[in-house]
Formats: structure tokens, C-alpha cells, sequence
């Protein structure tokens, strides 16, 4: 049992936890490309998500009021954001979700304003690594609008596989513009406060968290795009 326990601990661990992921991910793909075990890789999908954010969050380093409040805001405000936007298509575009990322209130999963914080702490992390390395030369400016256009990346990959992932989609064959837009700018408010209330994101789980979903996204529309 001590063994199992210390395996455990390892696995989760800041030097380890991208080796995890990998491994994690790959598991997800297998599950998804299998027909027989799809429903199963839908159905534990927002755990999934819940789970690997909460590792990386594992390793934060500073865990005050401040960090408290900020996560909480960013998850309340983007949910209620996604929520306007499903049930009026004004913000970005006329979409719907399609019950793969859980429990839904009016339409809308709770788990969005999980992912918004975990894409934002994400990218703000490697934009910290991407500040350190270059000796100065990227400042906070270029940090700030570096983490939104990160996360407006992401979001044009993920387009590309939440409708065979069954997580939303939207009207027509791919988000209109006013969807980028509206994701650049709510990714770049989350960005401009966190860098004003001095947040610092952790380095190596949360990067490669974001590098895996995106191979993964990858991984599943190539797939898709033979497949499905």
C-alpha cells in the first residue's frame, strides 16, 4: 500500500506531471477513437478536465485570498458570459452545447467557466516561461496579449473537434468572426487582471497541459477527418 501511495505522489509530481499528461492523453485518444469505448471517454470527460486542472493547480505556489477570488471571478464571469451568449447569440455567434462537458444551467455547462480559468492560468504560465527566457525583452504588455492570443489559438483548434466530441457546436460549418473577437477580448481582460493583481502561474504541468490538449485536438480531428 506505502508503494502504491508513493507512486502515487510521484506521478503527481512537478517534475513528473508532464510525462502524466502524456500518457493521460494518449489514454483519451485511444478511448475516443474506439467506437466501443467512446461513450465512456464522453461521458467521463468533464471529470477529466476537472482532474487535470486540479493537478496542475497542485503546484501553485501562492495560494491566497487574492488567487481565491480571481479563479472564482474568471469562472463566474465566463460562464455567465457563455450563458448570454447560447441563449441570445449576440457575443459569439448562434451555438449549442451539446451535453458531453456535463451538468448544464440554462444551456450552459458549468465546466466552461473551469475551462476559461484553466486556459487562462495555462497560457499565462508559458507567457511567465517565455518572459524569463528572454531575458527581459518580453515585458508585461507582451505577456498579456501573448496569454490571450494563446488562448484564441486554442480556441481555433478546439472549433475543429467539439462537434465530433459532442462538447457544442455551432451554427453553420465553423464559428463566425465575432467568435474570435469576443474570445480575444474576454481572454485579454482575464489576462490585463491578473497581471495587475500579480498572479504567477506555475511553469512546467501547466504548459504541458495545454500542449497535450492541443496534440490531442489535433490527434482527434485528423481522425475525425478519416473516420467519422
Amino acid at each position: 500500500m506505502k508503494k502504491i501511495i508513493e507512486n502515487i505522489v510521484r506521478i503527481f509530481s512537478y517534475e513528473e506531471l508532464p510525462k502524466t499528461f502524456a500518457i493521460f492523453y494518449s489514454v483519451g485518444f485511444a478511448l475516443f477513437a474506439l467506437p466501443v469505448t467512446r461513450p465512456l471517454f464522453l461521458f467521463i470527460l468533464p471529470l477529466s478536465l476537472l482532474f487535470v486542472f486540479a493537478a496542475v493547480l497542485l503546484h501553485h505556489k501562492r495560494w491566497d485570498t487574492v488567487f481565491v477570488l480571481y479563479g472564482t471571478g474568471v469562472m463566474v464571469i465566463s460562464f455567465f458570459t457563455e450563458m448570454a451568449g447560447v441563449r441570445t447569440g449576440l457575443i459569439f455567434g448562434s451555438y449549442t452545447y451539446l451535453g458531453s462537458l456535463g451538468f448544464e444551467l440554462y444551456d450552459t455547462p458549468l465546466m466552461i467557466g473551469v475551462n476559461w480559468f484553466m486556459l487562462t492560468y495555462c497560457s499565462a504560465a508559458i507567457m511567465s516561461y517565455a518572459s524569463k527566457r528572454s531575458g527581459g525583452v518580453i515585458g508585461s504588455a507582451v505577456k498579456i496579449t501573448g496569454g490571450a492570443l494563446l488562448m484564441l489559438f486554442y480556441d481555433s483548434i478546439a472549433e475543429l473537434v467539439a462537434p465530433v466530441m459532442n462538447m457544442w457546436e455551432f451554427t453553420g460549418t465553423y464559428p463566425p468572426v465575432q467568435n474570435f473577437v469576443m474570445w480575444f477580448v474576454l481572454a485579454l481582460t482575464f489576462h490585463i487582471v491578473l497581471s495587475a493583481l500579480k498572479i504567477k502561474a506555475t511553469g512546467k504541468p501547466a504548459m504541458a497541459l495545454f500542449g497535450s490538449q492541443l496534440v490531442f485536438f489535433l490527434l482527434i480531428y485528423l481522425y475525425s477527418l478519416v473516420n467519422i
